[in-house]
C-alpha cells in the first residue's frame, strides 16, 4: 500500500505509524511509503553494502543470550536470509567497511566476514556497559558508542581495541557518524538529577585529531538515536522516545522532518537512491520510504 505525503518549506511532517493510517497532505515535497516488513523481533539498525546490494538488519529478538541475529533484505524489502548471522546477544549498531561488517553486541564489538556471515573476531575491553552504534572512518578505524558509561571505544587498523574517550561531555553517546576528521554524535542525554524529567541529549561533534567536543545544537533535542547524512549541510537524526526524525544543519538549526512512532532506531538514508529505511523496534517492523 502506498501513501503520498507532502510538507511545507521542505520540512516533512509525516505520521508514519502504519500502512493503514490516514495521512495529511500539505506543501510541495513528497515522500512515498513503499513497503513495510513485519515480524522482525525488536529490529534496531540497518546498514547497506554496495558490493552485495543488500541491507543488513540487526534483530534483538527477546534480548536473551544467543537469540539475536542479523537478517538481510534486498532494496525492495524482501527478506533474503533470516539466518545470515545468528547466536548474537543483543545486536544494535551496524557498520560496513570493505569486506567486513561490524556490529555492537551488548558488551562486545563483533567482526563478521561480509560475504559469508562468519564471525571472525569479538572485541571486549572489559568495562563496557551498553554498546550501541558503530561508525567507521576512511582508514577503517571503528568507533563504538557506550550509552551507559558516556564513552566511545575504538578498534584501530592493527586490531587494538581500547576506550578512546570517556566523559560526561559526550552526554551518553548513541548514534555515530564519521565525516573526514569529525565524529558526529547523537546523544541520548545524561540522567536528570531530580529524576522528574527524562534524559535529553544534544547533537555533538568530536574532533578525531584532538578529541575536542563541540555542541552543534545549543539545547537538548531528546533521546537521540540514529544519525545519517541527508545532504552536504544537513543530517537526519532520530529521537527514540518521541518517534521523530529531525533534519539538523551543521549550524545547529533543527526542523521536524518526519513524525513516526516511539522506538524508531538507527535508520538508514541512501542519498543516491532517495530511500529512507526506518527500523521500528517495539513494532518489530522496518518501513521503506521513497523521497
Amino acid at each position: 500500500m502506498r501513501r503520498y505525503l507532502y510538507a511545507i518549506c521542505s520540512t516533512l511532517l509525516i505520521s508514519a505509524i502504519g500502512l493503514s493510517q490516514n495521512l495529511e497532505l500539505n506543501g510541495t515535497e513528497k515522500i512515498q511509503l513503499v513497503t513495510s516488513i513485519e515480524n522482525l523481533a525488536h529490529v534496531e539498525s540497518v546498514a547497506y553494502s554496495d558490493s552485495t546490494q543488500l541491507l543488513y538488519v540487526s534483530v534483538q529478538a527477546d534480548q536473551q543470550p544467543g537469540d539475536g541475529s542479523i537478517v538481510t533484505l534486498n532494496l525492495e524489502g524482501i527478506v533474503q536470509d533470516r539466518s545470515y548471522v545468528t547466536g548474537l546477544n543483543n545486536p544494535k549498531g551496524i557498520a560496513i567497511f570493505n569486506n567486513k561488517l561490524y556490529v555492537s553486541d551488548q558488551k562486545e564489538l563483533v567482526e563478521i566476514q561480509l560475504a559469508t556471515g562468519e564471525i571472525l573476531n569479538k572485541y571486549h575491553a572489559g568495562d563496557e556497559l551498553f554498546l550501541n552504534d558503530v561508525a567507521i572512518d576512511d582508514q577503517g578505524q571503528v568507533y563504538v558508542s557506550d550509552m551507559r558509561s558516556s564513552s566511545i571505544y575504538k578498534l584501530d587498523t592493527q586490531s587494538n581495541y581500547t576506550k578512546w574517550l570517556s566523559t560526561p561531555l559526550l552526554e551518553n553517546p548513541n548514534g555515530l557518524l564519521v565525516q573526514n576528521d569529525t565524529l558526529y554524535v547523537a546523544a541520548w542525554g545524561l540522567p536528570e538529577k531530580n529524576k522528574k524529567s527524562r534524559a535529553s541529549g544534544r547533537f555533538l561533534k568530536v574532533s578525531l585529531l584532538d578529541q575536542s567536543i563541540t555542541a552543534i545544537t545549543p539545547t537538548a533535542q531528546g533521546n537521540l538515536d540514529g544519525l545519517q547524512t541527508y545532504d552536504q549541510n544537513h543530517f537526519l537524526i532520530s529521537d527514540w522516545s518521541a518517534g521523530i526524525l529531525y533534519k539538523v544543519s551543521k549550524n545547529g538549526d533543527v526542523v521536524v522532518f518526519l513524525k513516526s512512532q516511539p522506538s524508531v532506531g538507527d535508520h538508514l538514508y541512501l542519498q543516491d537512491k532517495k530511500l529512507l529505511i526506518l527500523p521500528l523496534n517495539r513494532q518489530n517492523t522496518v518501513q521503506f520510504f521513497k523521497l
